[in-house]
């Protein structure tokens, strides 16, 4: 059983509520709103999916000192359609919360509809100096690459999931030390849902134009870790990726050895190029289905569904108010039968509204009859 969400929350409430007696508040706050009605279609289904969801965030920060802070994040979801309908379990997939707190609260379902919420930062953190520690649910930053992420051994993410830029967090214990000059020290303890314990230590820094860092600790009490990460910057371009090697304490298990490398180049300081490589040695090496690339949380074991997978992207400002980008990732070989491609276009009304339109194409070439998946949304968004 995990620990009830409602009272963590509750004392986290009660004790900005006790300092604020004490000194004068000062309270952080931010967010957006947005509209997105959605349509499926899928090549093997008798018809489309019509899908509707209204997604809206609320940061909240507390500072009573200079060198303390408490910050909650809440994510408010209202999905209604009929993927909803179609799949009575659904409301427990939305409702699903890996963390060691459970803080995921279904407040309405029906036959067509579902409202959740999930408090997805909840931390407290205080500051000593060159120290800074920080406890609770928060999200652990040690990924260099854009898509896939090999250092990301707490809170890894599915970078086809575009309608949550925050990320999910990790419920734990972090401590990060910095010194006078470019180096850093940082140590993080992870419990999650099912009490499994990971833990890890990075020792980072940079000097002129370039930053490595390196990593090593234990995976869910089930791997011992090393690994690596780099970024290198010249004039227009940037050079960066990760390696980590997973070796089980199992030992009948094969050691893992992942590798995540790119480089992004920048025209006229706004056009930008990428490309990224991904090997992951515990995958596939043939290309087998979708079924993995979910909108959920991950694995750092399942970044991908192919041992080797690519991806191109294109970033381009039209004019102050538009904006294209552009995504193709491959899997396998040969990468033009089993790909991925997301083209979108943002217009800003206003510089807190956004409006955008999103598709998203899912191809299978190795099955037959092909297996294909396009989703397009049209989503409405204000900042506040």
């Amino acid at each position: 059983m995990k620990t009830s969400g409602l009272n963590a929350l509750t004392i986290v409430l009660m004790l900005c509520f006790q300092l604020s007696t004490y000194a004068q508040p000062a309270i952080e706050m931010s967010g957006y709103i947005t509209e997105m009605p959605s349509y499926r279609w899928q090549k093997t289904a008798d018809k489309g999916v019509w899908d509707n969801l209204i997604h809206n965030r609320i940061n909240l920060k507390y500072n009573p000192k200079s060198n303390l802070n408490f910050t909650i994040a809440l994510r408010n979801r209202f999905f209604l359609g009929e993927t909803v309908r179609n799949n009575p379990l659904y409301k427990y997939y939305m409702d699903n919360d890996q963390g060691w707190v459970d803080m995921s609260f279904n407040w309405g379902t029906g036959k067509a509809y579902v409202v959740n919420t999930i408090a997805d930062r909840l931390f407290v953190e205080h500051i000593w100096g060159n120290i800074k520690i920080k406890a609770g649910r928060q999200r652990v930053v040690w990924g260099q690459s854009r898509v896939w992420n090999a250092n990301d051994l707490f809170n890894p993410y599915s970078f086809y999931d575009f309608d949550y830029p925050e990320r999910p967090g990790m419920d734990g214990l972090s401590l990060k030390y910095l010194n006078t000059g470019n180096a850093k020290l940082e140590a993080v303890l992870k419990v999650d849902g099912n009490k499994e314990l990971t833990s890890a230590l990075l020792y980072g820094f940079s000097k002129s134009n370039y930053y490595f860092q390196f990593i090593a600790g234990q995976l869910n009490q089930s791997y011992f870790v090393m690994g690596s990460g780099w970024k290198i910057n010249f004039k227009h371009s940037d050079f960066y990726g990760e390696f980590s090697y997973l070796s089980s304490f199992d030992q009948p298990k094969p050691n893992i050895y992942m590798l995540s490398t790119g480089s992004a180049y920048t025209i006229n300081h706004s056009i930008k190029l990428s490309g990224e490589y991904l090997y992951a040695s515990n995958l596939n090496s043939s290309f087998s289905g979708f079924d993995d690339l979910s909108f959920s949380r991950t694995s750092v074991q399942k970044l991908s569904i192919s041992k080797h997978s690519y991806n191109l992207a294109l970033s381009l400002p039209i004019n102050p108010q538009f904006h294209f980008t552009f995504d193709y990732t491959g899997f396998a070989y040969p990468v033009f039968k089993n790909y991925y491609i997301s083209p979108t276009i943002e217009y800003a009304l206003k510089e807190s509204l956004h409006l955008s339109g999103i598709l998203q194409l899912f191809s299978n070439g190795n099955t037959q009859p092909n297996q294909m998946i396009v989703s397009t949304f049209i989503r409405l968004k204000k900042v506040f």
